[in-house]
Order: C-alpha cells, then sequence, then structure tokens
C-alpha cells in the first residue's frame, strides 16, 4: 500500500465561501474585486488549523465588518475543484454556506479596509442575472447552494468544478 500520502499530502486549497441573501428580495450579495473581470462571492482560504464554518465567519467579519453567525446547518455545499493551469490553481475544496441576512446586517455591511484596496465594493443581484456578472462556474456554485437550501431539497451538495458530481 502506497503510503506516500500520509507523509508527505500533496498540497490541497480550502476555502469557505458565503452566499449572503438579501433579507426581503431574494438576491445574493456579489463582491466587486479590483482586477477581476466577474463577481466574487465573500470568502476566501482558510488559514492552517481553521475549519471552513470558522473561517467563513471570520472572512466575511474582515471583509464586510458584520457578524455572521454560521452553523452546520448553513453549509450548503461543497465544490471540488481539480488542479489546473491557471496560476496558483491547486487542487481544492470550496465550502459554501448560505445565510439570509438580517435587515441589520445587510444595512451595516461595508467593504473594509483591513480587508484590503481589491475589494471596491458589493451589489446586490438576482439569481436570473448572475451570469451577467460571474463566471460560469460561480453561477453554477451559487445556484446549487441555493437550491440545496430550499425546503425539501434534493440537490446536489456535492460538486466538481461547479458541475454535479
Amino acid at each position: 500500500m502506497d503510503r506516500s500520502n500520509y507523509v508527505s499530502p500533496p498540497p490541497r486549497r480550502i476555502g469557505a465561501q458565503a452566499v449572503l441573501l438579501h433579507p426581503t428580495q431574494g438576491q445574493v450579495m456579489v463582491l466587486r474585486m479590483r482586477g477581476r473581470r466577474c463577481g466574487w462571492l465573500p470568502g476566501g482560504h482558510c488559514a492552517p488549523d481553521e475549519s471552513a464554518i470558522v473561517a467563513v465567519g471570520r472572512i466575511v467579519r474582515l471583509q464586510l465588518g458584520i457578524a455572521v453567525p454560521f452553523g452546520g446547518a448553513d453549509l450548503a455545499v461543497v465544490d471540488y475543484s481539480p488542479a489546473n493551469r491557471e496560476p496558483e490553481a491547486r487542487e481544492g475544496y470550496n465550502f459554501v454556506f448560505v445565510r439570509r441576512l438580517s435587515a441589520e446586517q445587510a444595512g451595516l455591511a461595508r467593504p473594509q479596509e483591513v480587508a484590503g484596496p481589491d475589494l471596491l465594493g458589493y451589489d446586490w443581484v438576482n439569481l436570473g442575472e448572475l451570469a451577467n456578472v460571474c463566471l460560469p462556474y460561480h453561477v453554477r456554485r451559487i445556484t446549487r447552494a441555493v437550491e440545496a437550501c430550499e425546503p425539501g431539497s434534493t440537490a446536489a451538495r456535492f460538486l466538481t468544478q461547479g458541475l454535479v458530481a
């Protein structure tokens, strides 16, 4: 039996992202980032020894200045992405959480200076218009995550490159 993955595991990226829903309108928050040709979900990389659920809360607070109490029931999908030719595009998993913001949280959300100069702002986008502002794999990820959270949903919760596995 080959035990090399136990001794020297391959590098994997683990990300935590939040699909934040508008309190009343059913829209999704999409971040505007400098140098990115598309909208982005709040979230980012998990730190070493940090779970995805802790990371998503930390990063949303860092990026938007709001405390969102994510719980295990908010995990909507896990999206596996194999390595590809893009720079720094290592194999990885993105844990995608869905949470409807309260009116207070939505009103207080602001890009935070500590998040860096690349976070320019955000927009509320209707699900049907995501293709106009997001890359196809983000549209699939967001759409599947929202579908998975609907009552009685049987939507797949494990994706591969944004596709259902």
